[in-house]
């Protein structure tokens, strides 16, 4: 009697486990459709607005050339779509970021994890902004000023649409999510995760590696280099003193 009791304890908790991680998996499904909707519809809008859009993005270029050319009937179309699609992504951020605040706040216990977690779903849009504006008034046309003087006496520019935005639309989200590194080493710090001492130890490292992906992002020259990899300095920096005052 006792072992049929048992057992029949045990398979109500195993349906009632199942029958959580289903539940926790249409969460994720519905919240996946919230954000993909969200997407669709602002990427849909940002569309009607692409011209204008495009004409503020080829400012750096027009130095060089007067406007982007076209090398396949396609191309113009891709591009807008390209624009219009990167554009409802950014505009989406918010959306985005509520969608997995809702989805991972029930699952949150702690204070500290809480506030850890809402440091970097609200943070997140202003530092991603500030590191996509950077890249475009300062590394995007020191680049092109240095890769432009290669060719000057011997080629001229035509650029394509297609080239041009795969150019800076890369350069803008690398350094706007490189920019998050305060917000991200502040939520670790306020969930304990890291420490202001263990980023103090790694500052070499993070000064060698800094260099690295300036390299890495940049043209060969020494300027523009110099120009990533000081702001990505001061970002660690940011991050300990980030680190120190979300550590409690």
């Amino acid at each position: 009697m006792m072992t049929q009791e048992v057992q029949k304890k045990t398979e109500k908790n195993n349906l009632e486990a199942q029958q959580g991680v289903i539940d926790h998996l249409e969460e994720l499904r519905k919240r996946i459709i919230l954000i993909a909707a969200g997407w669709i519809i602002l990427s849909f809008l940002s569309y009607f607005f692409y011209e204008s859009i495009l004409h503020y993005l080829i400012l750096p270029l027009q130095k060089y050339q007067e406007k982007p050319v076209f090398t396949r009937p396609t191309e113009p179309f891709i591009a807008a779509v390209k624009l219009s699609a990167f554009t409802g992504g950014f505009l989406n951020i918010p959306n985005v970021l509520y969608q997995v605040w809702a989805f991972a706040a029930p699952a949150l216990v702690t204070p500290r994890e809480k506030r850890a977690f809402a440091l970097i779903i609200w943070g997140f849009p202003l530092f991603f902004a500030a590191g996509a504006l950077f890249a475009f008034y300062i590394i995007i046309p020191f680049g092109m000023r240095i890769l432009f003087s290669f060719g000057k006496e011997v080629m001229i520019p035509l650029i394509s649409i297609g080239s041009y935005l795969n150019f800076i639309l890369l350069f803008m989200l690398v350094l706007g999510i490189l920019f998050n590194l305060p917000v991200v080493s502040g939520g670790l710090a306020s969930a304990g995760i890291i420490s202001p001492a263990m980023l103090r130890s790694k500052r070499r490292y993070a000064i060698v590696l800094s260099f690295i992906l300036a390299a890495i992002l940049t043209p060969p020259d020494v300027v523009t280099q110099i120009f990533v990899a000081v702001p990505l300095i001061f970002l660690y920096e940011i991050s300990i003193l980030f680190s120190s005052f979300f550590k409690n």
